[in-house]
């Protein structure tokens, strides 16, 4: 029986599979540097699957390093590089970084614009908080996708969404304020809350989020009017909240007067684009969306559609208070690119290189992975008898930076049950494909005890 035979004996993608299989007997040895493989086309027919599937493997097997095309003599095993493990920082939540030529060419020419519409000195001055006439036109397009109809006079930007969470916290919030959340939440909602002295009450959930009569009841026992929704390929389990459940949810604002801060940053990276729950509730919810997720950390420019012109005006006075202005070059850059396009461009990169790392991840991770990896990054339980912090401190012995479950607790007595790894900042797939690996390798080690130092 050869490598062929085994070749699609696996699970996930077919082409993934051929790979594997590759690079499994090149390590057992079956398959020896030199060694001729068939064609594609040869291949593809043994095998009985299209030669665009075997194409594909090909390609993969070359980035990975596997095999080597020789021009018409065809492709063989390449011989063995050295190695190096890099260290690959999965604890950080940022987008892939989009193509690098594309990406020159984009701030390139969206500078150059900006610089030809309002000369230096004009960028150098004061401007109005909350975004000029140009930069709500702007995000009233990158809104639209997610809301519909979008109300300038509601509409408020930022720079970044943690200014806009913290603003948000304090325009409608006072110290010792209850602010209702779910029991694992995005680490700057922990500090902000912290740092501005907000009690964050954890709402029990199920397998499709919050659930509404348990936000009922919380918001009636702690005197509550703020709820915090982080609902689509949630941070950091990445959960999705399903259409039914958000509009509950929004049921609940509504009839009991609750308003909610819906941060939804990772919108575009769910399939299946669900209505926010602004969407069913516009007068209960502030929406937070930003760029920085979406494309690059660097454009830190957020969007906040609020529930009235007088939330949008309180808002606005918050931000003048805390930092006067956005920076005027910086917000006119991200405007320029989505008004010309460019950041749309960028996007459909970004997404496409985050789909590719999350088949991987859906491939080297199972059976551990239990979250739909939707979006930057995946959830991941232990198995007995691993805890967060150990695996962490495993991994990091590893040259890996991953985010233990206890990083995100909102409740006094954390979980210790999951991990979350980030998949956008890994520098390529190679590399994050070996941490995965590595991961992999390491939630099936069962004596992680003698990792605790």
């Amino acid at each position: 029986m050869t490598w062929i035979d085994n070749a699609l004996a696996s699970n996930g993608p077919i082409y993934l599979r051929i790979v594997d299989t590759i690079e499994r007997t090149v390590n057992t040895g079956e398959l020896a540097p030199g060694h001729r493989l068939p064609s594609q086309r040869a291949l593809a027919k043994q095998l009985g699957i299209d030669l665009t599937t075997v194409t594909r493997a090909f390609d993969e097997a070359r980035r990975r390093g596997l095999i080597e095309a020789r021009g018409p003599q065809g492709s063989f095993i390449a011989p063995p590089k050295a190695a190096f493990g890099q260290p690959v920082d999965m604890s950080m939540n940022v987008p892939p970084v989009p193509d690098a030529a594309a990406l020159n060419d984009a701030l390139r020419r969206g500078a150059a614009a900006v610089l030809a519409r309002s000369n230096a000195p004009n960028l150098m001055t004061y401007h109005l908080t909350g975004g000029s006439r140009t930069d709500l036109h702007a995000a009233t397009g990158w809104l639209e996708p997610m809301l519909g109809k979008v109300d300038d006079a509601r509409l408020v930007v930022a720079e970044g969404a943690q200014f806009a969470l913290a603003a948000l916290l304090v325009s409608q919030t006072r110290e010792g304020d209850a602010l209702l959340c779910d029991r694992l939440v995005y680490p700057g909602l922990l500090q902000l809350a912290d740092s501005l002295g907000r009690r964050l009450i954890a709402v029990d959930a199920d397998a499709d989020g919050m659930r509404p009569d348990q936000l009922e009841r919380a918001a009636r026992l702690h005197d509550a009017r703020l709820v915090y929704f982080n609902p689509t390929c949630n941070n950091p389990t990445a959960l999705t909240i399903p259409p039914l459940r958000r509009a509950e949810l929004a049921r609940v604002l509504q009839q009991h007067d609750l308003l909610a801060i819906e941060d939804d940053p990772y919108w575009h990276h769910d399939a299946s684009k669900p209505a926010p729950i602004a969407a069913f509730a516009p007068a209960h919810v502030h929406y937070v969306s930003t760029l920085s997720k979406a494309i690059s950390p660097g454009l830190r420019t957020a969007f906040v559609h609020c529930p009235s012109a007088a939330h949008a005006e309180a808002l606005a006075r918050v931000l003048r208070a805390l930092c006067l202005m956005g920076q005027p070059f910086g917000m006119a850059l991200a405007s320029q690119l989505l008004l010309d396009g460019s950041a749309q461009a960028l996007l459909e990169q970004a997404l496409g290189e985050a789909r590719e790392r999350a088949r991987l991840a859906d491939h080297l991770l199972s059976p551990y992975l239990r979250a739909q990896v939707g979006g930057l990054h995946a959830w991941c339980t232990m198995p007995p008898p691993w805890t967060d912090t150990a695996f962490a401190h495993a991994a990091q012995l590893q040259s890996l930076a991953v985010s233990p479950s206890s990083t995100f607790s909102a409740v006094d007595q954390p979980l210790h049950d999951g991990v979350r790894l980030s998949l956008g900042l890994a520098p390529d797939r190679r590399q994050l494909e070996s941490a995965l690996r590595r991961i992999n390798q390491l939630l099936t080690d069962t004596a992680p005890a003698r990792l605790q130092g």
